[in-house]
């Protein structure tokens, strides 16, 4: 074969594999997700006493540190109730809630006489605890001893409120005949037990969680945790897919060293407005999840929001953002 006409065919192939590796890259540089523009974002978390205040904090610090252009101003709230109507009337654009409440708002059941619909999943993360404590001087060993009791649920709008009647209502005892509710913040509920304004305290919450701190770090042992019955429980589980069981670990509060069994939980979940745009949404996630290692130092709580949970409360409960969605899909985490 004559130079030229190799030179020629060998210049040809050139050409030819390069416009295939392009044509190889091309839908994978077109599918790249663009930045985010910049954005004033609030984000519902809970009382100041609670666990979502704190870990929302060190979220939006992250998220701020990596994107700088999207600020997001923490606010405390009532909790997961509170977070869910707040986003209903486009009152803030993310918020924590619980996987039951998220099912229950998104289907306009429960404490919902209409369906927040404009709710969607970003990322999954810790569950949160059923925690009741009494002090040993009241005289009630188990929650069936309620009756003719005050206990307080949280503050107005928190998930204690629904899940706190739930669960006493199943043992026998209606609310407002057999025991008075309070709706007390956590930050104060600690010192409405001490000081006898109520008998018990309700927070279903990380552990350990500020409070049950405040109460055990004082009374250590003479703080009571009452779980529910075994039997009452396996039916509340049978009934709610989105309940798991779990234990208080011992050494998470003073003088409690071994396991306290026999509580369930709920998953964690960050949801957005579904009006919140696909890349920040896809921002979010990917900052949350490719540095655990920097949100864990910010907060404790960091290490379980991880890709192993990514989408724990929020796969068969709500739809997910489409930004997240994608984000997910493209690590092999949906």
């Amino acid at each position: 074969m004559p130079g030229s006409r190799r030179k020629f065919l060998s210049v040809a192939a050139t050409l030819g594999l390069v416009a295939l590796t392009q044509l190889a890259y091309a839908p994978q540089a077109a599918a790249q997700m663009a930045a985010p523009k910049q954005q004033f974002l609030a984000l519902a978390t809970s009382s100041v006493g609670g666990t979502w205040y704190p870990l929302g904090g060190a979220m939006a610090g992250l998220i701020g540190k990596k994107y700088p252009q999207l600020k997001i101003n923490v606010e405390a709230t009532g909790g997961t109730v509170d977070n869910l109507k707040l986003m209903k009337n486009n009152k803030v654009e993310l918020a924590y809630s619980t996987a039951d409440q998220a099912f229950a708002a998104f289907r306009g059941e429960g404490k919902f006489d209409s369906k927040i619909d404009n709710i969607r999943g970003l990322v999954g993360g810790h569950a949160i605890i059923w925690q009741l404590v009494t002090l040993k001087d009241r005289g009630v060993k188990s929650i069936q001893d309620l009756k003719g009791k005050r206990v307080s649920l949280g503050a107005a709008g928190s998930i204690g409120n629904s899940i706190g009647q739930l669960v006493i209502e199943a043992h026998g005892l209606k609310m407002n005949q057999d025991w008075k509710p309070e709706y007390i913040g956590h930050a104060q509920g600690a010192g409405a037990l001490r000081d006898g304004q109520v008998d018990a305290v309700l927070n279903i919450s990380s552990v350990p969680t500020g409070n049950m701190t405040d109460i055990t770090s004082t009374q250590g042992a003479d703080a009571i945790f009452l779980m529910p019955d075994p039997k009452v429980l396996d039916k509340l589980i049978a009934d709610r897919p989105y309940w798991v069981r779990a234990k208080i670990s011992g050494g998470a509060y003073k003088e409690h060293d071994k396991d306290i069994p026999g509580s369930f939980a709920v998953s964690t979940i960050l949801i957005a407005d579904k009006s919140l745009p696909d890349e920040t949404a896809y921002a979010i996630v990917k900052t949350l999840l490719e540095n655990n290692a920097e949100l864990t130092k910010a907060h404790s709580l960091g290490k379980e929001w991880t890709t192993e949970q990514a989408t724990n409360g929020i796969k068969g409960v709500i739809p997910f953002h489409p930004g997240a969605e994608k984000y997910l899909k493209e690590k092999g985490l949906l």
